[in-house]
């Protein structure tokens, strides 16, 4: 299975949610954390593999802009179908209060000189988000999204 955080950015506070999912992140200490603001891999559109889970299911970060709502909704859609299901792909968003004011900062930043004086303010932003982050990664592996069967032994 796979399992995609989705956020208006993938380098930022979708990324903390895979690492919080995937019990590498406890606090909000995050700009060594890999992959952490990297400008090229958002580029690319692509979800970015983070690593895998514990049960083998593969993490992914994917940035999508603005509306994360519609973006959610329109790949669970296409997921259904091409008559996949949960135990297939599970998309499920990461939200922040200051979503607009990170994407702008990471939007203005879009070359690595001024990437280099965002992306602190964008990580201390979201240090002030961490435990609201943590609490969604929770809701997540707690079975709100997900089938049981995927986080139980």
């Amino acid at each position: 299975m796979k399992i995609i955080f989705v956020g208006s950015t993938g380098v930022h506070h979708s990324l903390i949610a895979a690492n919080i999912y995937l019990e590498k992140l406890d606090q909000a200490d995050y700009q060594n954390l890999n992959l952490w603001g990297d400008l090229d891999k958002e580029a690319l559109g692509f979800p970015i593999f983070v690593n895998n889970d514990r049960w083998g299911n593969s993490v992914y970060s994917l940035g999508v802009g603005a509306d994360v709502l519609m973006v959610v909704k329109s790949i669970k859609q296409l997921v259904k179908m091409l008559n996949c299901s949960e135990r297939d792909l599970i998309v499920t968003p990461v939200f922040i209060k200051r979503e607009r004011l990170v994407l702008l900062l990471h939007t203005v930043g879009c070359n690595k000189f001024l990437n280099q004086i965002f992306l602190p303010i964008i990580g201390y932003l979201l240090k002030k988000e961490f435990a609201f982050i943590r609490q969604q990664v929770r809701e997540f592996k707690s079975g709100a999204d997900l089938p049981k069967c995927h986080f139980r032994h």
